[in-house]
């Protein structure tokens, strides 16, 4: 559908308005499952690697670390699931 023809009829503020439903679906998706799987795996091998020294949050509050704790243990946890599924595949494939 063209967008000229949705300018004078009610299918654009419909539009407008399951744009941002989407929008928000896409943000707590986000914040359920990729925040909250990053920091839970990447939460406890941080603390192991630095001698219960980082981060100084601790497991259930995410919220209290800085901006750079919390993507570091964030991506520390992603980098290590995508390195467990990358073997997981060579593993099977082989």
């Amino acid at each position: 559908m063209h967008l000229d023809l949705l300018e004078d009829t009610l299918a654009r503020p419909v539009l407008r308005g399951a744009l941002w439903v989407a929008r928000f679906l896409w943000w707590l998706a986000w914040d359920l499952c990729v925040e909250t799987v990053g920091w839970s795996i990447g939460w406890p091998i941080c603390r192991v690697l630095t001698f219960g020294r980082f981060p100084k949050a601790s497991f259930g509050r995410m919220e209290d670390a800085s901006v750079p704790a919390w993507a570091g243990v964030e991506a520390v946890g992603l980098a290590t699931l995508a390195g467990i599924i990358g073997v997981l595949v060579r593993l099977l494939h082989h």
